[in-house]
């Protein structure tokens, strides 16, 4: 399946400073400029590229106006003419072209000189460290790698700066009232591409690409198991490069505090299971409103043999009650996406009995269980009958694993004391080297990196290798981002 469009709007990005140069902007076209612009909300200045606090001279005012162009001249890198569109004045001047209220011809004699877009972080009260803490802890970790990076503080508060400004990419990131501000400044010969795609209004792909530059960038910059860069994490995971296979299930992001009873759990593993299973069926496409379905038909006993059950009456039974709680929507509600739930998934399920009481399926799922931008690719360890423990390990890998941060923390521990039913040591001992199994086949998957650490006493240490000896009180793992 193809991947998923990015916008600006899909990814949050704000558009905050466009300029365009022009090689020789005569005073008449310069004039001529300025009073289109002005028609379409702009108040015209020009300016001199050589003074610190240059002073601005007015080309021409409109009272109702509240956006600038600024016309800068003697610039010291460029002989010619930079007009410039800042902060609203850029947002606003990207919109008309959006709207196809602004002719991008009349910018067809320059070059695209820069290109400025940011996303800004809320802070959370779940966050657990500071803005200022975040800021220092990156800066130490990308100058071990990168020389190319400062840490300063100025009159507006704490600023990492990223890359050289005079380079084609330069990035900075600072604190703002409430939220944290990452800004991506685009230049030289990096938008030579993008110029043409402006100017022609074709503003769908030049969002696609700078959108996909703008992740990828900040994503060989910054340690993604910061918790303030969990928004960078989400957004780069539809664009990994991890293949996808038969051999792989799909999840969306899980609630954490959700699946209180083992029978809600084994009902939404089913789910993944099934989902795993008519991905690889052939289909018809079909739509209700707005969503597309895609119905699939099977031989109920394929799906049991895929499941390693037995085929007969009880297990039979055990389908057709799954089948009719898929009817009601119930096992999204696990997902914790919201569109997502709000899907109505499964509409339609029809179990009829054929020749030589072979039953078949027909089912009718929502295209977006299928989509591409699934954040999670899963191993399918269905390889054998699981035993009732081995089916509670299993989903609780997929359930922490379907988290949004890189780090996983498996709190082994609390899991067996909140578990169903008392244990025995060997019991438990098995159940940690099934976690550890589990964990290996993501590992052989390339989902997860060979940094493993252990918590012991509430604190964690690094370790080459995870054993049932020191997984008692848990351990942690970081998902494998091939971007």
């Amino acid at each position: 399946m193809n991947q998923n469009k990015l916008s600006f709007e899909s990814e949050n990005l704000v558009v905050d400073y466009i300029s365009f140069k022009f090689q020789d902007l005569k005073d008449w076209k310069e004039k001529e400029l300025a009073s289109y612009l002005l028609k379409l909300g702009f108040n015209c200045y020009k300016e001199s590229g050589k003074l610190r606090k240059p002073i601005k001279t007015p080309i021409f005012m409109g009272l109702k106006n509240i956006h600038e162009a600024c016309f800068v001249v003697d610039n010291p890198y460029w002989q010619g003419t930079v007009v410039t569109f800042s902060g609203l004045s850029a947002k606003f001047f990207y919109m008309l072209l959006q709207e196809k209220k602004l002719r991008g011809e009349a910018f067809s004699d320059s070059i695209l000189g820069r290109f400025d877009i940011y996303y800004r972080r809320e802070d959370r009260k779940t966050d657990k460290t500071l803005p200022e803490d975040f800021l220092e802890a990156c800066h130490k970790k990308v100058r071990k790698t990168n020389q190319n990076v400062s840490f300063e503080k100025n009159q507006k508060g704490l600023i990492l700066k990223l890359g050289n400004r005079k380079g084609n990419n330069y990035c900075r990131i600072y604190k703002e009232k409430t939220s944290l501000k990452f800004e991506y400044e685009m230049k030289g010969q990096l938008l030579r591409k993008y110029h043409s795609l402006l100017i022609s209004n074709c503003l769908e792909e030049l969002e696609n690409l700078m959108c996909e530059g703008f992740l990828r960038h900040f994503s060989k910059l910054l340690p993604l198991e910061e918790s303030f860069t969990d928004w960078l994490v989400v957004k780069l995971r539809p664009l990994r490069k991890q293949k996808l296979s038969f051999a792989t299930f799909h999840s969306h992001y899980l609630e954490e505090k959700k699946f209180s009873e083992g029978g809600e759990r084994k009902k939404f593993f089913m789910l993944l299971q099934f989902l795993n299973y008519a991905q690889n069926l052939d289909y018809e496409r079909g739509a209700l409103g707005s969503t597309t379905y895609r119905q699939v038909i099977f031989q109920v006993k394929d799906f049991l043999e895929y499941q390693k059950k037995s085929n007969n009456y009880y297990q039979l039974k055990k389908l057709i009650e799954f089948f009719d709680e898929l009817q009601t929507n119930s096992l999204i509600k696990f997902f914790s996406d919201k569109e997502y739930r709000s899907l109505v998934t499964i509409p339609e399920v029809a179990l009829t009995k054929g020749k030589q009481n072979c039953w078949v399926g027909r089912v009718w799922i929502s295209e977006e269980l299928f989509r591409y931008s699934h954040p999670f690719i899963l191993p399918n360890l269905i390889t054998k009958k699981l035993t009732k423990h081995e089916v509670e390990v299993q989903f609780k890998v997929i359930q922490v694993f379907s988290s949004v941060n890189i780090a996983k923390t498996f709190w082994i521990k609390d899991f067996f004391e909140d578990y169903s039913v008392k244990l025995t040591n060997q019991q438990k001992t098995k159940m940690k080297k099934y976690f550890i199994e589990c964990l290996q086949q993501y590992k052989n998957h390339g989902l997860i990196d060979e940094t493993y650490k252990i918590i012991s006493k509430g604190t964690s240490y690094s370790t080459k290798e995870l054993t049932s000896k020191v997984i008692s009180e848990g351990f942690i793992v970081y998902e494998k981002l091939s971007i």
